[in-house]
C-alpha cells in the first residue's frame, strides 16, 4: 500500500482511476478498492480528490492563478474546480486565498499590539550577533585564570574538588567586568571561544598584556604552561578494552559516562538565598559531616561568587563617576543598586532575580563550559518576582519584557542548547502557564534569532497557549520552540522511583533528556547504541559483516536455523540484550573514573542531598542519580525487519544470503534497492505492521534495561535519541535492509528515515505517538519537517488540533522544522544571502550556513510535508 500511495502522490496532476491503479499493481478492482478503503479510511476517489485539493490549495497560497491551478490538477473548468474546492474547504478558492491574506494581516496587526523590542535591545541584539575586537582579549580570561587557580591548588596538594573550585574562583576574582552601553543585565560569558588562551609566544604575550593581566600573573601563567604542576591526587584513566574499541570502530556501540554540563541545577536556591545563604548551608554541612573536600571547595566558590555582583557594581560606579558619554546615568545607577545586592543576597525584585539567575548560570558554565547547561523552568522560577513587582507597581509589563529581551540576548549563541522550559503543570497537576510563559514566547519571536526554548504541555494546558507556541514556531521558522508532553514524561519518571511532585517539576536539557532541576544527575548521552547493528550480527551469527573476522555480537544461529521471522526477530533481541549489557558494564567502570577525576563542586552546591550528605554531584551525591542510554536507529531497524519479513519470509522472493549480498555490495542494482525502499512498509506513515515493530523494539529495550538496572544496582533510563550520531553511524556503517546505502545517515532519533515519510504530518506524528514513551524517561526526540505554506496562520487552528490529538495518543516530543527544500538548496549555494536562516538540526537549532555540508544535505533530504 505504501508504494500505491507514493504512486498517487507522484502522479497527482495526472488522471488517476481505481481501475488503472489496480491493474498497475496486479489486483482486481474489487479487491484493490476494498483494501484501499480499509487502509486509508477513504475510497480511492475520495483520497485522490482530497490530496489533489490539498496540493491545489498550497499552489493558490503561493500566488498561482485559480485558472492555472484548476488546469494543473485536471479540472475541465474553473467552475468545476470551484465547486470541488468549496466542498472540500467550505469556501471558494478566491475566498480561501483572501482568508489567508487576512490571517496574515491579522497577525501583522497583532504583532504591533505586542510589546516591541526597544531601541536599546535592538542595538544589544546586533551587538550580540557579531563578534567585536575586545572579545578576543576578554574571553581568554576564563582559561588564563582557571589555569592559574588549578595549578596553585595542585601546588598546595589540594583535592580534585578544590583544584576545580579554585580555578573557577580565580576566574571570578580576576575577570574584568565589561558593561555594554544600554544594558541593564550585565555579565560576560566568554561564549565566543571557550578554549581561547594565550600561548607562550609573541602574539600570546601581547594578548596577555592587552587582556589586562598583571605581570606577576602573566609570568606564573606561562611558567605553568611550560611546566604544569602534576596533580597530587593522580588520575584514574578511563581505559577501553580492545573489544570495546573494536565495537566503536564497527559502528555498533560505545559508552562512557557523561561528565560535562547536560544538567539543570537549582538556580532558585541562588535567587532565594543568595550565595551568602548558601555559604551558611556549606558551613552547616561541614559541622555535621566533618571537613570534607566538598565543603572546602564549595566554600571557595560561595565566597568568590558573592563578589561578582560587587565587581560589576564597582565598574558601573566608575563609569558613572567618569561621566562616560555612551552610558545612561539612570541605567548605571540601576546596575549599581542591583549588583550591590545580588547574587550575594536573595533577590527582592524581578530585575534582581533575572540578574541573579544570569550570574548563577555564568558561574555554572565556568565550571564545565557553555553547552547543555539548562536554565530549567524559567517561567516558574521568575514568575513570583514578576507578579509581586507588577502588583506593587515596581515594574510594568513592558519593562519586564525588555529585561527578558536582555536575558535572551545574553544567552545568545549561534549553536544554542542552553534549554529554557516554559509551561507544563504545577506540583498539584494543574496548568502552570502564566503571564511570563506567553511573554517569553513573544520575546523569542520578536528577537528572531537562535534561542533554545521549549514548551511543556498536557491535557490540562490551555489550547490558546499551545496554539500561540505553534504560531511562534511557524513565524520564526527556526525549529523553536520544542514541545514535551507531560502526560507521557511524568509517568515515565515516576516509573523510575521519582516522586510525583519532583517528576511534575522536570525540565529538559540540551536536545533531549529529562532532569529534575536541582535534584538529579541524569548522565545524559552516556552511550551510543546502534540498534540497527543487531540485524547485521544476526546475519553473521555474531560476526560483523562490515569488519570481517570481528566477533562483535553473540552467536544466535546459522542462516539455516533462522527458519521463521519470529526466530529471526528473537535473534535480534538477543543481540540487543548482549550489546546493552556490554554498554552498562562499560558505564559502570567509567563512572568510577568520572567520580574521582571530575568532581563538580558548583553543581554540588546547587543540587539537593550533596551538601547534606557530603557527597559530590559527580560521586553519586544527587537525590536522583541515573544514566540515560541513547538508543539509535530504531526507525531503520523497524524498516529493515519489515523488509526482511516481507521479502524473505512472506513473499520468499529473496533469501537471507541475498540480503547479506545486497548489504555487502551496497545495493548495486537500483531496481532491487527501489523494491526495498518502496515495496516494504516504512515507519512514519501510520502503518501498523511496521510501526508495531518499532514499538516492540523500544519495549524490548526497556525490558532489558530494567533487568540490567536490577542486576547492576543502577537506574538506567531508555533515551531513544541519536544526537548527530545518525551521520557518523551512517558513514561508518554497512548498507542496511531498509534500502539505506553505506554512507547515508540513519534516521534521526525516532523521526522517520529521511524521505520515507510520505503520508502527511498527522501520519508521521501518529507513528511517533505509538512508541511507548511512558517507559522511556530519557525522552525521545523527533523532528517533523513542514513546508511553510502548510505551517501558516491560515492553518494554525488545524495544526493545533492535529498536535493536541497526537499528544493524547502519546506523542512525547516533537520539534517542527518549518522550511522548504528549495530555500535550503539555494542557501547552500548562496550562504551569504541567508545569514539568519536557522534550522532544527538535532534537538537544537543552528544557522544553516554554519553547518557542515554533509549535515546540510541530511536536512535537505528530510521530507518537507505539504499536507496534514
Amino acid at each position: 500500500m505504501q508504494i500505491i500511495l507514493k504512486y498517487i502522490h507522484d502522479n497527482i496532476r495526472e488522471p488517476l482511476t481505481a481501475s488503472e491503479a489496480a491493474r498497475k499493481f496486479n489486483y482486481s478492482k474489487w479487491y484493490f478498492c476494498k483494501k484501499f478503503k480499509l487502509y486509508t479510511g477513504k475510497t480511492f476517489v475520495e483520497y485522490v480528490r482530497h490530496y489533489r485539493l490539498d496540493m491545489a490549495a498550497i499552489d493558490l497560497l503561493s500566488g498561482k492563478k485559480v485558472v492555472d491551478v484548476a488546469a494543473d490538477y485536471g479540472y475541465d473548468s474553473v467552475g468545476g474546480f470551484n465547486k470541488a474546492f468549496l466542498k472540500e474547504f467550505g469556501c471558494a478558492p478566491t475566498e480561501y486565498r483572501k482568508q489567508a491574506k487576512e490571517s496574515r494581516l491579522y497577525y501583522e496587526k497583532r504583532k504591533l499590539s505586542m510589546f516591541q523590542i526597544s531601541d536599546r535591545c535592538a542595538s544589544l541584539r546586533d551587538e550580540a550577533l557579531y563578534r567585536h575586537e575586545y572579545e578576543k582579549y576578554y574571553e581568554c580570561q576564563r582559561n588564563f585564570y582557571n589555569i592559574l587557580g588549578q595549578n596553585e591548588a595542585k601546588e598546595r596538594g589540594e583535592s580534585n574538588s578544590e583544584i576545580l573550585a579554585l580555578g573557577v574562583a580565580r576566574v571570578l576574582d580576576g575577570l574584568t567586568p565589561v558593561i555594554i552601553p544600554g544594558e541593564i543585565i550585565v555579565g560576560f560569558n566568554f561564549g565566543r571561544n571557550e578554549k581561547s588562551k594565550p600561548g607562550d609566544n609573541e602574539e600570546g604575550r601581547k594578548t596577555a598584556e592587552l587582556s589586562g593581566f598583571s605581570k606577576k600573573d602573566v609570568e606564573r601563567y606561562f611558567e605553568y604552561l611550560k611546566n604544569p604542576v602534576e596533580n597530587p591526587n593522580g588520575y584514574k584513566p578511563e581505559i577501553n578494552t580492545d573489544y570495546e574499541n573494536a565495537c566503536a570502530d564497527d559502528a555498533a556501540w560505545s559508552a562512557s559516562c557523561c561528565k560535562n554540563n547536560h544538567t539543570a541545577v537549582g538556580y532558585e536556591k541562588v535567587l532565594k538565598k543568595g550565595f551568602k545563604g548558601l555559604l551558611d548551608e556549606v558551613l552547616e554541612g561541614r559541622a555535621k559531616n566533618g571537613d570534607l573536600p566538598i565543603y572546602r571547595s564549595t566554600e571557595k566558590l560561595c565566597r568568590a561568587a558573592m563578589n561578582i555582583g560587587k565587581k560589576y557594581a564597582a565598574k558601573a560606579r566608575e563609569l558613572l563617576e567618569k561621566g562616560a558619554p555612551d552610558y545612561s546615568e539612570k541605567d548605571l545607577k540601576k546596575i549599581i543598586d542591583v549588583c550591590s545586592a545580588v547574587p550575594e543576597n536573595p533577590a527582592k525584585s524581578f530585575v534582581e532575580a533575572v540578574q541573579s539567575l544570569w550570574f548563577a548560570h555564568v558561574i555554572n558554565t565556568f565550571e564545565d563550559e557553555i553547552n547543555a547547561n539548562s536554565l530549567g523552568r524559567i517561567d516558574q522560577i521568575l514568575y513570583p518576582y514578576f507578579a509581586a513587582d507588577v502588583e506593587k507597581g515596581v515594574i510594568t509589563e513592558e519593562k519586564a519584557f525588555e529585561i527578558l529581551c536582555m536575558l535572551w540576548i545574553k544567552l545568545y549563541r549561534s549553536h544554542d542548547v542552553q534549554q529554557a522550559l516554559i509551561g507544563g503543570v504545577s506540583a498539584d497537576g494543574k496548568s502552570a502557564v502564566n503571564r511570563l510563559s506567553y511573554m517569553m514566547l513573544d520575546v523569542t519571536e520578536q528577537l528572531d534569532f537562535v534561542r533554545c526554548v521549549s514548551v511543556r504541555f498536557s491535557e490540562n494546558t490551555e489550547r490558546g497557549f499551545i496554539r500561540r507556541a505553534l504560531e511562534v514556531n511557524g513565524h520564526l521558522q527556526k525549529g523553536v520552540p520544542f514541545f514535551f508532553n507531560d502526560d507521557v514524561i511524568i509517568p515515565a519518571l515516576e516509573s523510575k522511583g521519582i516522586s510525583r511532585e519532583d517528576a511534575r517539576d522536570y525540565s529538559q536539557i540540551g536536545c533531549a533528556g529529562s532532569v529534575i532541576p536541582g535534584k538529579s544527575n541524569p548522565h545524559v548521552q552516556s552511550a551510543i547504541v546502534n540498534l540497527l547493528k543487531c540485524v547485521e550480527y544476526v546475519l553473521g551469527n555474531g560476526y560483523s559483516l562490515l569488519t570481517p573476522g570481528f566477533f562483535g555480537g553473540v552467536a544466535t544461529g546459522s542462516l539455516k536455523s533462522l527458519k521463521t521471522y519470529d526466530v529471526f526477530y528473537d535473534a535480534v533481541i538477543k543481540q540487543m540484550a548482549f550489546m546493552l549489557e556490554n554498554v552498562v558494564k562499560k558505564i559502570l567502570r567509567a563512572r568510577e573514573c568520572v567520580a574521582y577525576n571530575d568532581p563538580r563542586p558548583y553543581k554540588s552546591l546547587l543540587t539537593d542531598d550533596c551538601l547534606e550528605n557530603g557527597k559530590d554531584f559527580a560521586a553519586f551525591g544527587a537525590k536522583y542519580d541515573y544514566y540515560q542510554i541513547p538508543l539509535c536507529s530504531i526507525p531503520n531497524l523497524a524498516d529493515s525487519l519489515a523488509a526482511i519479513r516481507h521479502f524473505v519470509y512472506e513473499e520468499h522472493k529473496y533469501t537471507l544470503e541475498n540480503i547479506i549480498g545486497f548489504m555487502k555490495r551496497n545495493f548495486p542494482d537500483d531496481a532491487v534497492r527501489d523494491e526495498f525502499i518502496n515495496k516494504a512498509p516504512k515507519y512514519g506513515n501510520d502503518i501498523d505492521e511496521v510501526d508495531d515493530i518499532a514499538v516492540d523494539i523500544l519495549n524490548k529495550s526497556c525490558d532489558i534495561l530494567e533487568e540490567l538496572s536490577a542486576k547492576y544496582g543502577i537506574s538506567l533510563h531508555a533515551q531513544p535519541f541519536s544526537s548527530l550520531w545518525m551521520i557518523s553511524l551512517g558513514i561508518a556503517g554497512l548498507a542496511s535492509p531498509d534500502g539505506r546505502r553505506q554512507g547515508e545517515p540513519t534516521a534521526y532519533s525516532v523521526s522517520a528515515m529521511q524521505g520515507r515519510d510520505f503520508n502527511g504530518v498527522a501520519a508521521l506524528m501518529n507513528s511517533i505517538a505509538k512508541l511507548p514513551g511512558k517507559r522511556a524517561p530519557g525522552t525521545c526526540s523527533a523532528i517533523v519537517e513542514v513546508d511553510p505554506k502548510l505551517f501558516c496562520d491560515r492553518n494554525i487552528d488545524a495544526l493545533t488540533d492535529v498536535f493536541i490529538a497526537a499528544g493524547k495518543k502519546g506523542l512525547m516530543n516533537v520539534q517542527f522544522n518549518v522550511i522548504d527544500a528549495e530555500t535550503l538548496l539555494d542557501a547552500k549555494k548562496h550562504p551569504e544571502q541567508y545569514d539568519n536562516l536557522t534550522v532544527g538540526v538535532s534537538g537544537f537549532s543552528q544557522k544553516f550556513n554554519l553547518l557542515p555540508s554533509y549535515i546540510q544535505d541530511h536536512i535537505i533530504e528530510r521530507t518537507k510535508h505539504k499536507c496534514l
